[in-house]
């Protein structure tokens, strides 16, 4: 009898392609053991083995900054004030995704087993009404949140932070 694949655990994120500027962008974050991959609306960005990937967290603010190849994808939980919101496709592919982590049992040790992240644009842009707006929201509790189920799945699948 053969074992039931293991499903992919899924995050909606938001991918910025500098650190932390005002463009950020929906996308979606895959990983399975020995594997991660990142998707935007327009395509794939990376999908790639755990050992070409490196990483860094930053675990005050929350966001991870993945190197594959050459290329640097910074992703968070909150995205920029302008960024975009996730597109009904990519809302379907996440919760589509949910029920066979829930089935797996070896998903559920993890928090992003146990609960659907999907990030969402910030309130902070630059203004006072912003900042008031980000904290009266606790968007940084959020982001930091959203960043320990992040690198708790990441380091789980691999990828040394």
């Amino acid at each position: 009898m053969t074992a039931a694949p293991v499903p992919p655990i899924l995050m909606g994120v938001y991918r910025y392609p500098r650190m932390m500027t005002s463009k950020s962008e929906p996308a979606i974050l895959g990983v399975l053991p020995g594997r991660v991959w990142l998707t935007g609306q327009q395509g794939v960005f990376f999908d790639a083995p755990t050992q070409q990937i490196s990483a860094k967290a930053n675990k005050t603010v929350g966001h991870v900054t993945l190197k594959v190849g050459g290329d640097k994808h910074v992703v968070s939980g909150l995205g920029s004030a302008s960024g975009a919101p996730f597109a009904p496709q990519q809302l379907q592919e996440l919760e589509a995704s949910r029920a066979a982590t829930r089935a797996n049992p070896g998903a559920q040790s993890l928090m992003a087993g146990r609960e659907l992240y999907i990030g969402k644009a910030g309130k902070a842009d630059g203004s006072v009404q912003g900042g008031l707006a980000s904290v009266a929201q606790n968007e940084i509790g959020q982001q930091r949140d959203f960043g320990a189920a992040l690198r708790e799945l990441l380091a789980a699948v691999g990828v040394s932070l």
